[in-house]
């Protein structure tokens, strides 16, 4: 038995189908944000929306954790520098969970305006030359900078290489680690950010607390994934007086259309359809003064994006009227830092935050690394021996979030249409579906099966294509019918024959099927960033494609659940049968306990090498990355005990095993 050819057969070109289907489904919900967002012509309305947008996205990062009331901190070093001192200063964030800071402080007794600088997605953040740099011409210039190492970066590292032990670090503009433990914040319903936002936090407790900082003169800045994270902390804490985030500003829509990627604490569930667009982070903090710099070749952020998030500010800024308050840098670079913007930022810096005008300095002394450490050997893992990791806190998040624990089905309603209502809204499944027109490629007679490879669309999207083989065994009195899903979907037919074939025997008849996005129907390379070579890795198409869904508020796997449980319609309507079975393998098996638990009329499901739960790739420390099975909120909604529990109230027969030969 064979697959498709391309373009399945040549019927139809479905080489960019996800993807445009995910720009489609975007575009509708670009233009109703923007009319609603034009409507706006009071303050009192915009504040309302204000106040929606800010709910929403606390909802879609897990909310915030509480703050501490009394951690720990230290001031282990000290630099002495001409004009300043630069401070290593460690503090608890959460319980046994430190951050490491450098802080610049100017000569004199002050009170001094402060900086909070949150940075980007490079190796050694408070080290790198350039974040130092800004830091000591903010210093020079009168301020107390704190400069914060991320999580997963610089002394804060989670994760290091099983096969060489070495650190899992920064690499080719992202970090690994954020997207790896991102992932795990998915399937538990909260966001990475959640956890960079309340060290950040922490990091204005700090400054706050400090006797030689002006509390009510506090700003924030930074670049790329630092000004992400500036966006975040201005949005949600009034405490920063001014906000200066630096390359990370454009609109959706204009992101959207780069291919590029983003890391996980950028990656809002549901921020489209929410209305949470980069202006909208920005103008939560009206009318506190604001300043977006940019890059005009920035490769990440489009310039175009930038300019009319500016403007749609501006335009609310102005029914205060403090539109002198929003400020636009652009520099006629790429993607760069907040110190290779120029002088327009540090300037704009003081101009609203501090004592004098803003003065340049030549001779801007790097410090090395090791002179900046906070910890003996540059790692809060090695220094305290009771150090938690980031998967502590998420374990500890499960917890606190998922009745009953991970591993029952307590809280599931004894009826299981409860467990079905919960799978259909986590997978976004009440969709508008369109008639299923199957078009026949091919018929024929293989050792004396009938064979008909046949293709359909499952919505009314010209893009929503899928793809199947239906293998029917005329000698079989089997009447019960079954989809089969295997990972690679049709593709893997010429070496599994054997298989389909005892299947169809087994079962009368079965559609080997290709969700959107499998097989024949598998969407091609998106090779944006160029240095990523695995498709279903870190960074990945199917990286990028789940993340852009999850942005929509649905999912890769959602969106094939739902194709799934279309072919069981197709496959009934075609054998008049009146009961469907699944049967899959590997992230196939997935598809199919789901398409069970929300389909009706299901007869039993045969489960192949499912893999780890969603529960399992949450709170263990080491689980497989699978991008296409990216989803939010699955683990407290319907993970699998709880589905199984569900399905075997239903009289469902569910059978498990390992993969076929």
């Amino acid at each position: 038995m064979e697959g498709f050819g391309d373009a399945i057969d040549g019927y139809v070109d479905v080489e960019d189908g996800m993807a445009r289907y995910v720009l489609a489904r975007a575009e509708e919900q670009f233009a109703d944000a923007r009319a609603e967002k034009r409507s706006i012509d009071s303050r009192e309305e915009f504040e309302r929306r204000r106040e929606d947008v800010r709910a929403a996205f606390r909802s879609s990062i897990g909310g915030l954790p509480d703050r501490m009331a009394d951690p720990s901190i230290e001031t282990t070093g000290r630099l002495d520098r001409t004009g300043y001192a630069i401070e290593s200063v460690v503090f608890e964030s959460r319980p046994d969970f430190h951050v490491t800071a450098n802080c610049y402080v100017p000569d004199g007794r002050g009170p001094h305006p402060a900086v909070l600088f949150l940075c980007g997605h490079v190796d050694d953040p408070k080290a790198d030359p350039y974040n130092q740099r800004a830091c000591i011409e903010l210093a020079r210039n009168g301020f107390v900078v704190l400069i914060v190492d991320p999580i997963a970066q610089g002394e804060r590292l989670q994760y290091r290489d099983p096969e060489t032990g070495e650190a899992i670090v920064a690499g080719g503009g992202g970090v690994f680690a954020h997207c790896y433990v991102g992932q795990k914040c998915f399937y538990a319903g909260a966001n990475l950010a959640r956890y960079m936002i309340h060290d950040a936090r922490c990091g204005l407790d700090y400054l706050e607390a400090r006797a030689d900082v002006d509390g009510d003169r506090i700003g924030a800045t930074g670049s790329s994934g630092g000004g992400i994270q500036t966006l975040y902390l201005a949005a949600l804490d009034d405490r920063v007086a001014a906000a200066a985030p630096c390359c990370s500003v454009t609109t959706r829509r204009e992101w959207l259309k780069t291919g590029k990627r983003i890391d996980a604490e950028q990656s809002i569930p549901a921020a489209i359809p929410r209305g949470i667009d980069y202006d909208d982070l920005l103008t939560r903090m009206a009318p506190r003064p604001v300043c977006v710099g940019a890059a005009a070749s920035d490769e990440y952020f489009p310039i175009e994006g930038s300019r009319e998030a500016v403007d749609r500010t501006r335009r609310i800024y102005d029914l205060y009227g403090a539109g002198e308050r929003v400020n636009f840098v652009v520099a006629d670079r790429p993607h760069c830092s907040v110190y290779e913007l120029g002088d327009g930022v540090l300037e704009w810096l003081c101009e609203r935050l501090g004592d004098d005008e803003y003065t340049p300095h030549e001779d801007v002394p790097i410090a090395d690394r090791t002179e900046l450490r906070c910890t003996p050997a540059g790692s809060v893992r090695e220094a305290y021996p009771d150090e938690r990791m980031i998967d502590d806190l998420i374990r500890e998040y499960v917890a606190e979030t998922t009745p009953g624990g991970t591993g029952s089905d307590d809280g599931v309603e004894s009826d299981p249409s409860g467990m079905r209502d919960a799978v259909i809204e986590t997978f976004d499944l009440d969709r508008e579906g369109c008639e299923l027109s199957p078009r026949v490629v091919e018929r024929t007679t293989v050792k004396g099966l009938d064979v008909e490879r046949l293709w359909f669309k499952t919505e009314r999207d010209p893009d929503a294509v899928v793809a199947g083989v239906l293998v029917s065994d005329p000698r079989s009195a089997a009447d019960g019918p079954a989809v089969v899903l295997y990972e690679g979907g049709t593709e893997e037919l010429p070496a599994r024959s054997d298989d389909v074939a005892a299947l169809a025997a087994e079962y009368g008849a079965v559609l080997v099927f290709d969700p959107r996005g499998v097989g024949a129907v598998r969407n091609r390379e998106i090779p944006i960033p160029t240095w990523v070579e695995d498709y279903y890795g870190i960074y990945g198409t199917e990286f990028k494609l789940a993340y852009d869904a999850l942005l929509l508020g649905t999912s890769l796997l959602g969106m094939r659940v739902y194709d799934v449980i279309r072919a069981a319609e197709f496959l009934c309507q075609e054998t008049g049968g009146d009961r469907v079975s699944f049967v899959g393998e590997g992230t196939g098996a997935t598809h199919a306990l789901y398409a069970a638990a929300a389909a009706r009329d299901v007869d039993r499901v045969a489960l192949r090498d499912m893999g780890p739960s969603f529960a399992e790739m949450a709170t263990d420390r080491n689980p497989p990355f699978r991008p296409e099975l990216t989803a939010f909120d699955v683990v407290r909604t319907c993970d699998r005990e709880r589905t199984l529990a569900a399905l075997a109230r239903r009289n469902v027969a569910v059978e498990s095993g390992e993969p076929s030969a």
